[in-house]
């Protein structure tokens, strides 16, 4: 039995900005992609959370795919991914069109085809909420649409760390642990002993890649994640703080006015 669930929208209403075409999630699933090469009259974008597999396209780049991948198709690039037959991944993926996608592909590296793996891994909690709800309206299509051009334009801000290269193994697990631990359950000390470092030597080594200790990075992209709730969403304070893992709505509250310098409330109208 297929564990293909599509968890936003199919054939989204059109709008001034684009449209969202599709979006869902292949959860430990085949993808069901063609062999051979397509074109799409959209842009595609796949986020590769679990697994392997390949990305071909016409312009020869054939090259294996890992967990992290963010893989991006501008309109009218034959190309194909997927995993090898049999094989199993789990990935988000988004198709979207319109002329905001347009005057800003530069801008939000959808101008080029291919997979990249952003450093720090953006937040997939973040896009996830942006995508879970289908609109009601087209106010609130066009809102949607602008959420994911602005999580794409953090994606392509997102760098390789101080170091300019990739991180190394150790670091680059942990990097991708603390990113998707959005309710802070996950223990430090416990990623140090995975990574078979004291906790002194990997807080040093974390900072040293990243340019954050491991608690700075892990609430840094806790808060950000509010922020994105509260601008691209219409969840209350207490259902973005009972999602993150905050004890109540005041106590994101403090946070938040102390990472952002404004309180939650004056954020969202601003």
């Amino acid at each position: 039995m297929s564990n293909r669930t599509v968890v936003a929208v199919s054939d989204g209403p059109v709008t001034r900005l684009g449209r969202l075409v599709l979006a869902g999630e292949v959860v430990d699933d085949e993808p069901i992609m063609p062999s051979s090469l397509r074109v799409m009259d959209a842009y595609v974008l796949s986020v590769l959370l679990a697994g392997e597999g390949r990305y071909r396209d016409a312009e020869g780049r054939d090259e294996r795919i890992g967990p992290g991948a963010h893989t991006i198709v501008p309109p009218g690039v034959p190309h194909t991914y997927g995993t090898a037959p049999g094989q199993r991944w789990t990935e988000l993926f988004v198709v979207f069109t319109g002329p905001l996608f347009d005057s800003l592909a530069g801008a939000a590296g959808l101008d080029v085809a291919g997979p990249r793996y952003p450093r720090p891994v953006p937040p997939i909690e973040a896009l996830r909420g942006v995508l879970r709800t289908p609109p009601r309206s087209r106010r609130a299509a066009e809102h949607q649409l602008l959420a994911l051009t602005d999580w794409l334009l953090d994606t392509e801000d997102a760098g390789e760390g101080p170091s300019g290269g990739r991180f190394s193994p150790e670091i680059e697990e942990a990097v991708g642990r603390l990113a998707d631990d959005l309710t802070g359950s996950v223990g430090l000390r416990d990623l140090a002993a995975a990574a078979g470092l004291t906790y002194d030597s990997f807080r040093r080594r974390f900072a040293a890649e990243v340019g954050q200790t491991p608690s700075a990075f892990r609430s840094a992209r806790r808060l950000e994640t509010a922020a994105t709730l509260l601008r691209l969403t219409d969840m209350t304070h207490r259902e973005i703080a009972r999602t993150l893992g905050f004890a109540d709505e005041f106590h994101l509250s403090r946070r938040f006015r102390a990472h952002f310098g404004v309180p939650p409330r004056e954020y969202r109208r601003s």
